[in-house]
């Protein structure tokens, strides 16, 4: 029998836990819950992956303010400047006929005398005059006025973006089939305006037109807009489904903290997944773009852009389950977990010695708190974690600093129990 003289009291108690867990092991019952743990946590995980996918489509695409920050970027991505711009300045080009006009300027110039040749400028001058009006438009979209115009035209077209999730046709915005397209219009009167003020007078023949500009061409859209409008109805609940089952396979598991470790691993797990999926279907859609889409970078930035936050948050969930696991692994019985524990206890035991010499204020709040030890735990942790799932967009600092400030919390109360004259470790 292995000698267990000289152990702490947490080293004792760790050890008469595994005894009684070795003598439960190996039976029906226990197989069964091992295995009824599991499967608990996979759904768990399986749901806490489509939480964060439902939790961005509610939150960050479905709210007027977040889907504005959102967007907001693109007008100063280079490869968007640089579509939008070649666009406008194509549509001026061909509302106000430049290429006819110039023709019969150069056929009244051979009619009255002039060299045949005149007519080999026309092309050269049409593409001079495109190249100054993109330069000048590439600059104007750099402004604070077009960035305002950009911000105007998403905020108002908000609307617009639900329909690409559900369907149907918006202000700007238009949804049908496996088809998106912006109406840029406005981004053009805008352009008019700036380009008659600085004398180019011929630019105000251009009409106030809507221009559709396709965004996207995919066969995936319907199965977008059925997945949208399930996940949009559960998106209130499912984090919190998931976080119940999460703890009920944990409960249920013969090793609860072996059962942590598991229902954590899986959740990263499943974060991973997702990440990689959407890495995949990015470089698959932008490797197989349709002809109509004139710019590959412009799509991509688009993209980029429309997905930062849910790949933001799918990160935060990992930095998340690290906690957890590490945390589990801590409480466990090898080497290195216990040398750290043991000297956790002796700061913490050296810090309660100090605090009870303060006065009787603080053993009386140690007494107070020493019964209510494990809940304190217990509720703390939880109120942290529902915290960050309440959160409107949790972030790795977030997730970081709520760690920081649980572990001090934690430390505060324990330094209390530990003031205590009597308590023993």
């Amino acid at each position: 029998m292995t000698d267990d003289r000289g152990l702490s009291p947490d080293e004792r108690a760790e050890l008469d836990r595994l005894r009684a867990q070795a003598g439960h092991r190996g039976g029906w019952a226990w197989g069964g819950r091992w295995l009824g743990a599991c499967a608990l946590l996979i759904i768990a995980a399986l749901l806490g992956g489509l939480a964060v996918v439902a939790t961005f489509l509610r939150s960050q695409v479905l709210d007027t303010d977040t889907y504005v920050q959102t967007v907001a970027p693109l007008a100063e991505e280079p490869p968007v400047r640089q579509a939008v711009a070649t666009r406008l300045s194509d549509e001026i080009i061909t509302r106000t006929d430049v290429q006819g006009l110039a023709t019969d300027v150069a056929q009244r110039l051979t009619a009255e005398g002039a060299p045949p040749r005149i007519a080999d400028l026309v092309g050269p001058l049409v593409s001079g005059l495109k190249s100054f009006l993109y330069n000048e438009i590439y600059k104007l979209l750099g402004t604070a006025r077009f960035q305002q115009v950009w911000e105007q035209v998403n905020r108002v077209g908000h609307q617009g973006l639900v329909t690409v999730l559900t369907g149907g046709q918006g202000q700007f915005i238009d949804s049908s089939g496996t088809t998106v397209t912006v109406d840029i219009g406005a981004l053009l009167s805008a352009a008019k305006q700036e380009l008659v003020a600085q004398g180019l007078s011929f630019v105000s023949k251009v009409p106030d037109v809507s221009i559709q500009y396709q965004l996207v061409d995919s066969k995936e859209l319907p199965k977008l807009r059925s997945y949208t409008r399930f996940l949009d109805a559960v998106g209130t609940w499912l984090p919190f489904v998931a976080l119940a089952l999460l703890i009920i396979g944990i409960l249920v598991a013969p090793n609860r903290r072996r059962g942590l470790i598991t229902g954590f691993v899986m959740l990263a797990v499943v974060a991973a997944l997702l990440l990689a999926g959407i890495g995949l279907a990015r470089s698959y859609y932008l490797d197989n773009l349709p002809s109509t889409i004139r710019s590959p970078d412009a799509a991509a930035a688009v993209i980029d852009t429309m997905l930062r936050y849910l790949k933001s948050a799918l990160e935060t969930l990992l930095v998340f389950t690290l906690f957890f696991i590490v945390g589990g692994w801590l409480a466990g019985p090898s080497r290195p977990a216990t040398w750290i524990r043991r000297q956790v206890n002796w700061l913490l035991d050296w810090a309660g010695r100090g605090l009870g010499r303060a006065g009787s204020w603080a053993t009386s709040t140690g007494h107070a708190l020493r019964g209510a030890g494990p809940a304190i735990r217990i509720g703390v942790v939880l109120a942290a974690v529902v915290g960050l799932l309440l959160a409107d967009r949790p972030s790795i600092p977030g997730v970081i600093w709520t760690a920081v400030g649980v572990l001090v919390l934690l430390a505060i109360v324990e330094v209390f129990i530990r003031a205590t004259p009597t308590t023993v470790h």
